[in-house]
């Protein structure tokens, strides 16, 4: 055990009785590496997850009253921990050999940083859905791209480490509940005291994917989250996280693509139909680089899946923010009465 160091490891889990399991012994074994605590935080399960996590000795479990999503989770751990250095590591991954150590390690190395996340690699753990492959190469897609690390934009939540005093002095993660994407708001508050969030090699992790369905009704809560921060900060987030330029783009011609088809449904003008064969030839040739990833990594099925999966996430991201202009028009509407 190395007593250099000491950590608090936080992990908030609802209905992960399919993973909890694998992802707690993985952590006990690498938390002997270091002085450590292990503090779970159940949401509110409704399935055998509690049941589970009461099998483990030496670990310490905090059951929420009221389900108000993975970021209130994380805060309500962050306050019972006793060391000065917290990791956040969520209910369905699998850590690699040192990760912890290594994770802790780089955040000591200097003041500048602020956070220091793991790299998500492309096995995927869910076994149930093929689409999830697609989840999971959409979601690697640019981490590949990394040497030994990289400054990145974004405090990447699923496996991370952070200083105590610095997280309670930036205000811990901000709760948004059924969405996710604290990791752009906590992110952002920590470069804006100049600190960085390190994203780096020396610590990995394999995830249990969702399916193509529950990533996409994800996307549209996430994206109406997501746009004030947006408009806050004025600049897309680094290669490899969710809010890209290239994503912006590619959603933006899938809106173009609609928009041409339902005008195409009710006139029949012959640059509709031009428009439309440029406007696709356009975005693969955007998107090129992904759909040579996909093939790359699961052959001409995934390449096939990829052109239909990303119109998916697209059209999710556009429906987020038609939500959002959605909710921001009542709520200033309900306002004004």
């Amino acid at each position: 055990m190395n007593f250099e160091y000491n950590v608090s490891i936080i992990v908030p889990a609802y209905n992960a009785e399919k993973t909890i399991k694998n992802c707690l012994d993985r952590i006990i074994k690498e938390s002997q590496r270091l002085k450590s605590e292990i503090i779970i935080v159940d949401d509110c399960s409704t399935d055998k997850t509690v049941e589970i996590i009461k099998t483990f000795k030496d670990v310490k479990l905090i059951k929420l009253e009221n389900n108000l999503g993975a970021g209130n989770a994380r805060n309500k751990g962050a306050d019972e921990a006793k060391y000065e250095n917290l990791c956040f590591i969520d209910s369905d991954i699998s850590i690699s050999n040192e990760s912890i150590l290594n994770l802790v390690k780089r955040l000591k190395k200097d003041n500048e940083t602020g956070s220091v996340a793991a790299t998500q690699d492309l096995y995927n753990l869910n076994k149930e859905s093929w689409s999830s492959n697609f989840v999971c190469l959409k979601s690697c897609y640019g981490i590949d791209e990394i040497k030994e690390e990289i400054n990145f934009s974004v405090c990447c939540s699923e496996f991370c480490v952070i200083s105590k005093k610095l997280f309670f002095e930036i205000g811990k993660w901000k709760a948004f509940n059924h969405a996710g994407g604290e990791e752009f708001d906590i992110g952002y508050k920590i470069s804006q005291l100049n600190k960085k969030n390190i994203k780096t090699k020396s610590a990995n992790y394999s995830g249990y994917w969702c399916d193509l369905y529950i990533r996409f009704k994800r996307i549209v809560q996430r994206t109406s989250k997501y746009i004030p921060l947006f408009l806050e900060k004025k600049k897309f987030d680094s290669k490899g996280s969710f809010a890209t330029f290239a994503q912006f783009f590619s959603s933006l011609i899938t809106l173009l693509i609609v928009i041409f088809v339902f005008i195409n449904l009710f006139f029949s003008y012959s640059f509709i139909n031009t428009g439309l064969i440029i406007l696709i030839i356009l975005q693969l040739i955007s998107e090129l680089k992904f759909l040579i990833f996909a093939y790359k990594n699961h052959g001409f099925k995934m390449l096939f899946f990829s052109l239909f999966g990303m119109q998916v996430i697209n059209l999710g991201i556009l429906l987020g923010v038609i939500m959002f202009f959605y909710t921001f028009v009542m709520g200033n509407f309900s306002n004004t009465k």
